[in-house]
């Protein structure tokens, strides 16, 4: 699954963009699904029911979490799904927890978060920063974003940022294809035990693959 296959991004630029919602909530919203997805990015904490969901009517969570709208269907597009537990209201994320999208996802919401603490001149702490990049190997660098852009320049800018991760993203898995090609072909031809198999026809059909002599004779 791609970091951004479900409009992961889509739902970010809304939440960011949103003006119904001042950019104090919104700084507040970011830095705490930041909290929530450093948690799913990590190999350990991820496989740990308590980091895995969310209680919807947790006073922090519906508060400063879901006082952003476009959060809840963020949270959806990178793994989380509602349910109910009892008669409380849960967001969980269920089956294996996907570590290359929420390291991507970290990436973006701390870019997301930079971009709006920068607009309410509350710029982001030095150690803050720094923790950022340590954390999330999807980036090197989290952008910063000059005072005076518009709405629609930061979107762009958001736009390239996410656009850079699928590409990075993209890189990787081939290089992954590239590595195992390259092992399949060693082992075939250093290997004396091994043996070609049945191709995909001809295991469908039942027969291998005959020759116009084969069929029809001289």
């Amino acid at each position: 699954m791609s970091a951004y296959s479900g409009g992961a991004g889509i739902h970010l630029q809304n939440l960011i963009l949103d003006s119904s919602v001042s950019a104090e909530k919104k700084a507040d919203c970011l830095k705490l699904l930041k909290v929530v997805i450093k948690n799913l990015a990590d190999p350990i904490k991820s496989k740990d029911p308590k980091y895995r969901k969310l209680r919807v009517e947790n006073e922090k969570i519906k508060n400063k979490l879901l006082a952003c709208p476009a959060a809840m269907d963020y949270l959806k597009a990178i793994g989380f799904s509602e349910t109910m537990e009892g008669t409380e209201n849960i967001l969980k994320v269920q089956g294996d927890v996907n570590l290359v999208l929420m390291q991507a996802s970290l990436a973006e919401v701390t870019n997301g978060y930079n971009m709006v603490a920068t607009k309410e001149n509350v710029a982001p702490s030095a150690s803050s920063t720094k923790k950022a990049r340590v954390e999330s190997p999807a980036r090197k660098t989290v952008t910063a974003f000059p005072t005076k852009l518009s709405e629609k320049q930061k979107a762009r800018i958001l736009k390239e940022e996410k656009d850079k991760l699928e590409r990075e993203e993209a890189k990787r898995h081939r290089a992954k294809t590239s590595a195992l090609i390259k092992q399949d072909k060693y082992v075939r031809e250093n290997d004396p035990n091994w043996k070609s198999g049945v191709n995909a026809a001809a295991a469908k059909s039942g027969t291998g693959i005959s020759t116009f002599r084969d069929r029809y004779g001289e």
